[in-house]
């Protein structure tokens, strides 16, 4: 029977495991925020940043901003393991006889958070726009255009 284990071509390398051993060690078990992969463009007198946040509901996105920080943040929601269902009482394993119990052979998505920050200087906070379509969310940041100064003619007496 195959294994769902990825193929992998490369020899292992005795530093792997000390990298690995390492990685573990170091790794705290508190959920960490992520940062999302960003693009940025400039379309004259806007910018468009776009973020992926795959899996994540419209609901769970936030987006603040304070002293010039645009912060961008996507929490999922909580979701029970395999232990917490081993875990429940007696009383809700009868309330929840209709759900069927979730047992996990092996598990390898995970939920990640995801936060980051821009400094947004030079852009018209008043009219930022965002929307968010196929896990993708799009910022639309119009830039604070320069007022061109007004030409004034002066005679020469």
């Amino acid at each position: 029977m195959f294994t769902l284990t990825p193929f992998s071509t490369q020899e292992p390398d005795i530093f792997d495991y000390f990298n690995a051993f390492d990685h573990a060690f170091h790794t705290p078990s508190t959920p960490q925020f992520a940062q999302c992969k960003t693009d940025i463009c400039e379309s004259g007198n806007q910018f468009i940043l776009s973020a992926e946040l795959p899996g994540f509901a419209k609901e769970d996105i936030k987006i603040d901003l304070k002293d010039n920080i645009l912060t961008i943040t996507a929490v999922h929601p909580e979701e029970k393991t395999c232990s917490e269902d081993k875990e429940s009482t007696q009383e809700e394993s009868q309330k929840n006889s209709a759900k069927p119990s979730v047992n996990y052979i092996r598990r390898e998505r995970r939920n990640y958070n995801y936060k980051r920050s821009f400094n947004i200087d030079g852009i018209d906070t008043e009219n930022i726009k965002a929307s968010y379509t196929n896990g993708i969310l799009e910022l639309t940041l119009p830039k604070i255009m320069p007022k061109e100064p007004s030409h004034i003619k002066i005679d020469v007496a």
